[in-house]
């Protein structure tokens, strides 16, 4: 799970390409399975072996993702959710509940940190919407158990909302794309 967010970019380059081929007058299925010539104009690399071993870590590691204090705590509440039988004392149904609703709430806070499908943020929403009413229509809840899912799913929305901090870098005609 800990690659999806930088995995998403390399697959909206390959869209991207895929797109400008398609428009160059190259065949899409062929350009698709066997690749196709460069079509940028800037074809002159950059000597890039110089660099310390530092800066290519930090450029692997902060490369098309960053970590929102909001994204890292949503993925923490979804740790929570996963805990509840232990922290509240919950049992199944609403356990279960709590249980895979955590795991998808950590999916998508992971898969927020990729900047250009930030907007995956907003698919918490929901989710904190579904944890702050599962215990009013699933049994296994005590009152602290409702209190404290009500509390998590609250939080969990409002920290859906705001985009946090953008890199430096660009994603084409995508910019406009994060939210």
């Amino acid at each position: 799970m800990i690659l999806i967010p930088y995995s998403v970019d390399e697959v909206l380059a390959s869209i991207q390409y895929l797109w400008r081929a398609k428009k160059a007058g190259e065949p899409f299925w062929r350009t698709f399975w066997m690749g196709g010539p460069a079509l940028s104009e800037n074809q002159t690399p950059e000597a890039d072996l110089d660099r310390s071993a530092w800066e290519s870590l930090k450029d692997f590691v902060l490369g098309g993702v960053t970590f929102p204090w909001t994204l890292v705590a949503s993925a923490l509440l979804g740790a929570v959710l996963m805990a509840t039988p232990l922290i509240v004392g919950t049992d199944a149904p609403l356990y279960f509940s709590d249980h895979i609703v955590g795991c998808l709430v950590i999916m998508i806070a992971v898969t927020a940190m990729a900047e250009i499908v930030r907007a995956v943020r907003f698919l918490n929403v929901a989710l904190g919407a579904w944890i702050a009413v599962s215990p009013f229509l699933l049994d296994g809840g005590s009152g602290v158990a409702t209190t404290a899912n009500g509390a998590i799913g609250l939080v969990l929305i409002g920290l859906s909302l705001p985009r946090g901090a953008r890199s430096d870098q660009h994603y084409g005609g995508w910019d406009r794309a994060i939210v």
